[in-house]
């Protein structure tokens, strides 16, 4: 957006959105006057304000100050050197799925001590339950990469003693028994991942789609007022501008996502939006002329944040089904 000055850029913006001089100054907290002048060119938006008012029309900075991103020649990478980026990549996501995995495994560890806490008719030690949940842990961890059958009986295992601490499984192993097997059971193990092509000691490398995968991605459409919203992996801000929401699905995992309703100027009769969100934040802005109804289906890991509420006679209702798994939603009306 080529515009001379920054009150151009600014008066373009806030038409793109379908927002008002009055609905930009709410939004800022300044009044209507003072968003006249920023477009009049007879005063200038304080700087501490910039990223504040970025951030409502979807845009860096720079943009907004119309700097151009400079274009660069580009440059040929050699193998050597895409490989090498190959590699960051899958150790990021590597690293981000060991993280997790590994906080299931201290908050099992926690809850089984606390049960033992509360039932100290149980005799198991602790240390039992954190060798146990070890072994179980040590051999998850190693099939996510690849199958070893050697993992898999290590978590077998460790899933036994367990439970047969617990009293579940009444079935006796010795150790006799159990050490021999396990041995017996990695050589094999090993034996096969070699003659099958299979290096035990090194880990499949991801394909190129399933790198692409964990990139950060973002797909937005509204068309017809249908919205269909993919955001994964990273931090993004997309703003929804129809004049007439029929509804749609966000989907969103893995960062901090705030979806921005303020530019839909109507809402249909039978609006419903799906709403998917794991391990990360999501936030829908919605005006105060909407009002949100949470569907009784919804599947919540935590209640939703709710901040600020609608007009006292709403022009609109929208009607959100929400499945969230280790995730936070919040409704802001502004």
């Amino acid at each position: 957006m080529n515009n001379a000055t920054m009150g151009d850029r600014i008066k373009a913006h806030r038409k793109r959105l379908g927002m008002t001089q009055e609905q930009l100054a709410e939004r800022m907290g300044v009044s209507a006057q003072a968003v006249s002048k920023w477009e009049n060119n007879l005063s200038c938006p304080d700087i501490s304000v910039l990223p504040e008012l970025a951030d409502v029309f979807g845009i860096t900075v720079d943009e907004l100050l119309g700097k151009n991103s400079p274009v660069h020649e580009a440059e040929v990478i050699g193998e050597n050197e895409q490989a090498a980026y190959r590699e960051r990549v899958v150790w990021k996501t590597e690293t981000k799925k060991d993280g997790i995995l590994f906080a299931l495994y201290i908050l099992t560890v926690g809850a089984l001590l606390l049960l033992r806490s509360f039932f100290p008719v149980m005799e198991i030690s602790w240390w039992t339950i954190v060798w146990t949940t070890a072994l179980v842990y040590i051999g998850i961890s190693g099939l996510i990469g690849d199958f070893s059958l050697f993992c898999l009986i290590m978590s077998l295992g460790g899933l036994y003693f367990l439970l047969s601490a617990y009293g579940i499984i009444r079935v006796e192993l010795s150790w006799g028994i159990v050490v021999p097997a396990a041995l017996l059971i990695w050589g094999i193990s090993l034996l096969i991942d070699i003659f099958c092509g299979n290096k035990p000691w090194k880990r499949k490398k991801k394909t190129e789609k399933q790198m692409e995968s964990k990139k950060q991605h973002r797909e937005y459409s509204c068309e017809d007022g249908e919205l269909d919203c993919e955001l994964r992996f990273g931090e993004y801000r997309v703003a929804v501008v129809t004049p007439l929401l029929r509804g749609g699905s966000i989907e969103s995992s893995f960062g901090d996502f705030t979806v921005d309703f303020s530019a839909c100027e109507a809402v249909a009769p039978n609006c419903e939006l799906e709403v998917e969100n794991s391990f990360g934040s999501l936030t829908l802005l919605v005006p105060e002329k909407f009002r949100v109804e949470l569907q009784p289906d919804v599947s919540f890991a935590a209640s939703p944040e709710i901040k600020g509420e609608p007009s006292a006679q709403p022009q609109g209702v929208i009607r959100l089904n929400a499945d969230l798994s280790f995730g936070s939603l919040q409704i802001r009306y502004i």
